[in-house]
């Protein structure tokens, strides 16, 4: 009987890669934007390393770059013993210098999430923003700057950190536009008294 050559360590994460199913299954009502969380792209991993007999470990470090503070997460999968085994990819997310209603254990954690799923979305292929070019632009609703600011200015007062992370993503992802903004001030000051 013909001795099966074992598969490399690339062709494990292609195959995890083609085969992993980490749905935007979570919703963001005030932004009108589905998401996906850290614990979903875990929850689609699983079953698929213990098939292929790998594990990933995530790891996180703070780096200072010009003078403000990032969390670096590297997710590694491995299939053994040795470099030859492993495949590794770094993500950054930047620590905010303050956040009402947050101490800094719960800001570095919120990163740490953040710079995590950055990592695994670079390890695992995982799309997890729209190309530009498949983005409807006809009409421009940006928000203005000074929108933007007072957005910002207020979810400092905010102390819902869950709230103040969706609606930075929304701002993020041009979420937030001029028809809803009202709606985007209404909200926030809402969780604010």
């Amino acid at each position: 009987m013909p001795n099966k050559k074992s598969e490399t360590i690339h062709e494990r994460l292609n195959y995890i890669q083609t085969k992993l199913n980490a749905p935007k299954n979570l919703y963001n009502k005030f932004g009108n934007y589905s998401y996906r969380n850290l614990e979903g792209i875990f929850e689609g991993l699983k079953p698929l390393l213990a098939e292929k007999k790998c594990v990933v470990f995530v790891t996180d470090e703070i780096v200072c770059i010009n003078e403000m503070n990032y969390i670096k997460a590297t997710a590694t999968i491995s299939c053994g013993y040795g470099d030859e085994h492993k495949i590794s990819v770094s993500g950054y997310a930047r620590e905010a210098i303050q956040k009402k209603g947050m101490d800094t254990s719960q800001i570095t954690g919120s990163t740490s999430s953040y710079a995590r799923k950055y990592a695994l979305n670079g390890l695992f292929a995982i799309d997890d923003v729209k190309d530009a070019d498949s983005m409807d632009n006809s009409d421009n609703n940006d928000i203005t700057k000074k929108q933007r600011e007072t957005i910002s200015k207020l979810l400092t007062e905010v102390k819902d950190a869950n709230f103040v992370s969706q609606v930075e993503t929304a701002l993020k992802n041009g979420k937030v536009t001029s028809i809803n903004y009202d709606s985007c001030i209404s909200s926030i000051k809402k969780k604010i008294n």
